[in-house]
């Protein structure tokens, strides 16, 4: 089913490359329209009928938990609770239950800068943008003293909850990265799959026999092939991206951040992107909008106090700030303080290209399509491939042959240098849409064309 997380998500990852730690073999897939968004999961498991059951339970998994905590399904059980009356109290599943309660905490421990209600906030400036002004301080007053309120009341001895507000409610800032953790340990409970890598929309979960490698890039330049800030290698966790660089709206010729500060009611744009690593998905999700909302002073704070929590913050003018322990410096290309773009300060080149994959009409998931980008000289000889979207397993290889003009120069390529680009060049999914790949004009053993 359909479920769109639209809350503050960024994907600014350049590279997932998967490393097995275990003696098995490694499966990838790639599906999309999953949760509104892309899945890329890698397997590490005793065999391809392992590797496709995996596949298939990590997608009807998708699908139930989609059923509790979407507000966009107005079937879903998260949709009927906050569809009731203030006072009304209802049965629910200890899934919900233990994610309100993770919302509470994350309030709590944020002072405020977590808030399901804020898209109480979301609804007040769209009506804004309607109204082509931004919401009076009369409207924003009643708006904050809604935000004010308790929204849910837990009976710690039975499984109801009482509903004790009417104010909008949104689970997008933390139940992706619950989805995430749950998934992955409904996967490891096979007894023939050693480890999982799930990838949805830029977070990722990782957990088992297996580590991710993740290339970070700078979120002005959030493109394929584009500047890295930072590169580490996660294992038995977490990493969540929340951001705003390339999400806002404008009311009268202003801009303004789709991001909210539930404390004041306003958008914030100091920090336009925040990298978390956590032991968890859901911690990784949460603190990552989080560190959105706080200022870069308290973010830091904030994620220094916390076991096993690192984050790399981008402010809006460039700066860059990392947590105590950050696992790895920031890219050679970059200063521990502010990106700076070497290739633009010597003259290179470079050069974007843009393309977008159309959704299904159905709305349905499906698996991801095959695309190539690639550079040729002026004799129509393959210099460099940007991307390549494809899955190296079956039933993946037979096809990347229909990919007939890239395939075809492909082959006199590697006649050329004897290197096999389908175990190189193949890049992390997107956000279904629009997808962007940058050239910095070299060829694919990195040296510059003419």
């Amino acid at each position: 089913m359909a479920f769109e997380f639209r809350g503050a998500i960024a994907a600014v990852f350049l590279a997932v490359n998967f490393v097995s730690l275990g003696q098995c073999k490694d499966f990838a897939f790639f599906h999309e329209d999953v949760l509104g968004t892309s899945l890329e999961l890698r397997v590490n498991a005793s065999d391809q009928a392992s590797a496709n059951s995996a596949e298939s339970t990590a997608l009807e998994e998708i699908d139930r938990l989609s059923a509790i905590y979407s507000h966009y399904d107005k079937r879903s059980e998260f949709s009927r609770f906050i569809n009731m009356q203030a006072g009304e109290s209802a049965l629910m599943s200890r899934e919900l239950r233990d994610t309100l309660e993770l919302c509470d905490h994350w309030k709590s421990a944020s002072a405020g800068a977590f808030d399901p209600a804020s898209e109480t906030l979301a609804n007040r400036w769209r009506q804004a943008v309607a109204d082509a002004a931004p919401p009076s301080s009369q409207a924003m007053a009643a708006t904050l003293q809604e935000l004010k309120l308790a929204h849910w009341m837990i009976d710690p001895s039975t499984s109801e909850v009482k509903r004790t507000s009417s104010a909008p409610l949104s689970l997008n800032a933390i139940a992706k990265g619950v989805i995430l953790d749950r998934i992955a340990n409904v996967l490891l409970e096979s007894s023939h799959v050693y480890g999982v890598m799930l990838n949805i929309g830029g977070d990722i979960r990782v957990a088992g026999k297996i580590s991710a490698k993740i290339d970070i890039a700078h979120p002005k330049t959030d493109a394929i092939g584009g500047e890295t800030l930072s590169s580490l290698e996660v294992a038995e966790g977490a990493l969540a991206t929340s951001g705003n660089s390339e999400r806002f709206f404008e009311i009268a010729g202003q801009h303004y951040s789709h991001i909210f500060d539930p404390r004041n009611g306003m958008p914030v744009s100091h920090t336009i992107s925040a990298t978390v690593i956590a032991k968890d998905a859901s911690t990784a999700d949460a603190v990552a909008t989080i560190c959105n909302v706080l200022s870069v002073g308290e973010s830091l704070a904030l994620v220094n106090s916390l076991e096993g929590v690192e984050c790399l913050l981008v402010t809006e003018c460039g700066d860059i700030a990392r947590s105590a322990s950050w696992p790895q410096v920031e890219s050679q290309r970059g200063t521990a303080t502010t990106l700076v773009s070497t290739q633009a300060e010597a003259g290179a080149h470079e050069m974007s290209i843009e393309f977008e994959i159309a959704k299904a009409d159905d709305s349905r998931r499906y698996r991801r399509p095959y695309v190539g980008v690639w550079i040729e000289d002026k004799d129509g000889f393959p210099v460099k491939t940007l991307s390549l979207f494809l899955m190296q397993n079956d039933p993946g290889p037979r096809w990347y042959r229909d990919l007939r003009r890239w395939y075809t120069d492909d082959q006199l390529r590697k006649l050329v240098d004897n290197t096999d680009l389908i175990a190189t060049v193949s890049k992390p999914t997107r956000n279904p849409g629009v997808y962007k790949v940058n050239w910095d004009g070299n060829d694919d053993a990195g040296q510059p064309l003419k």
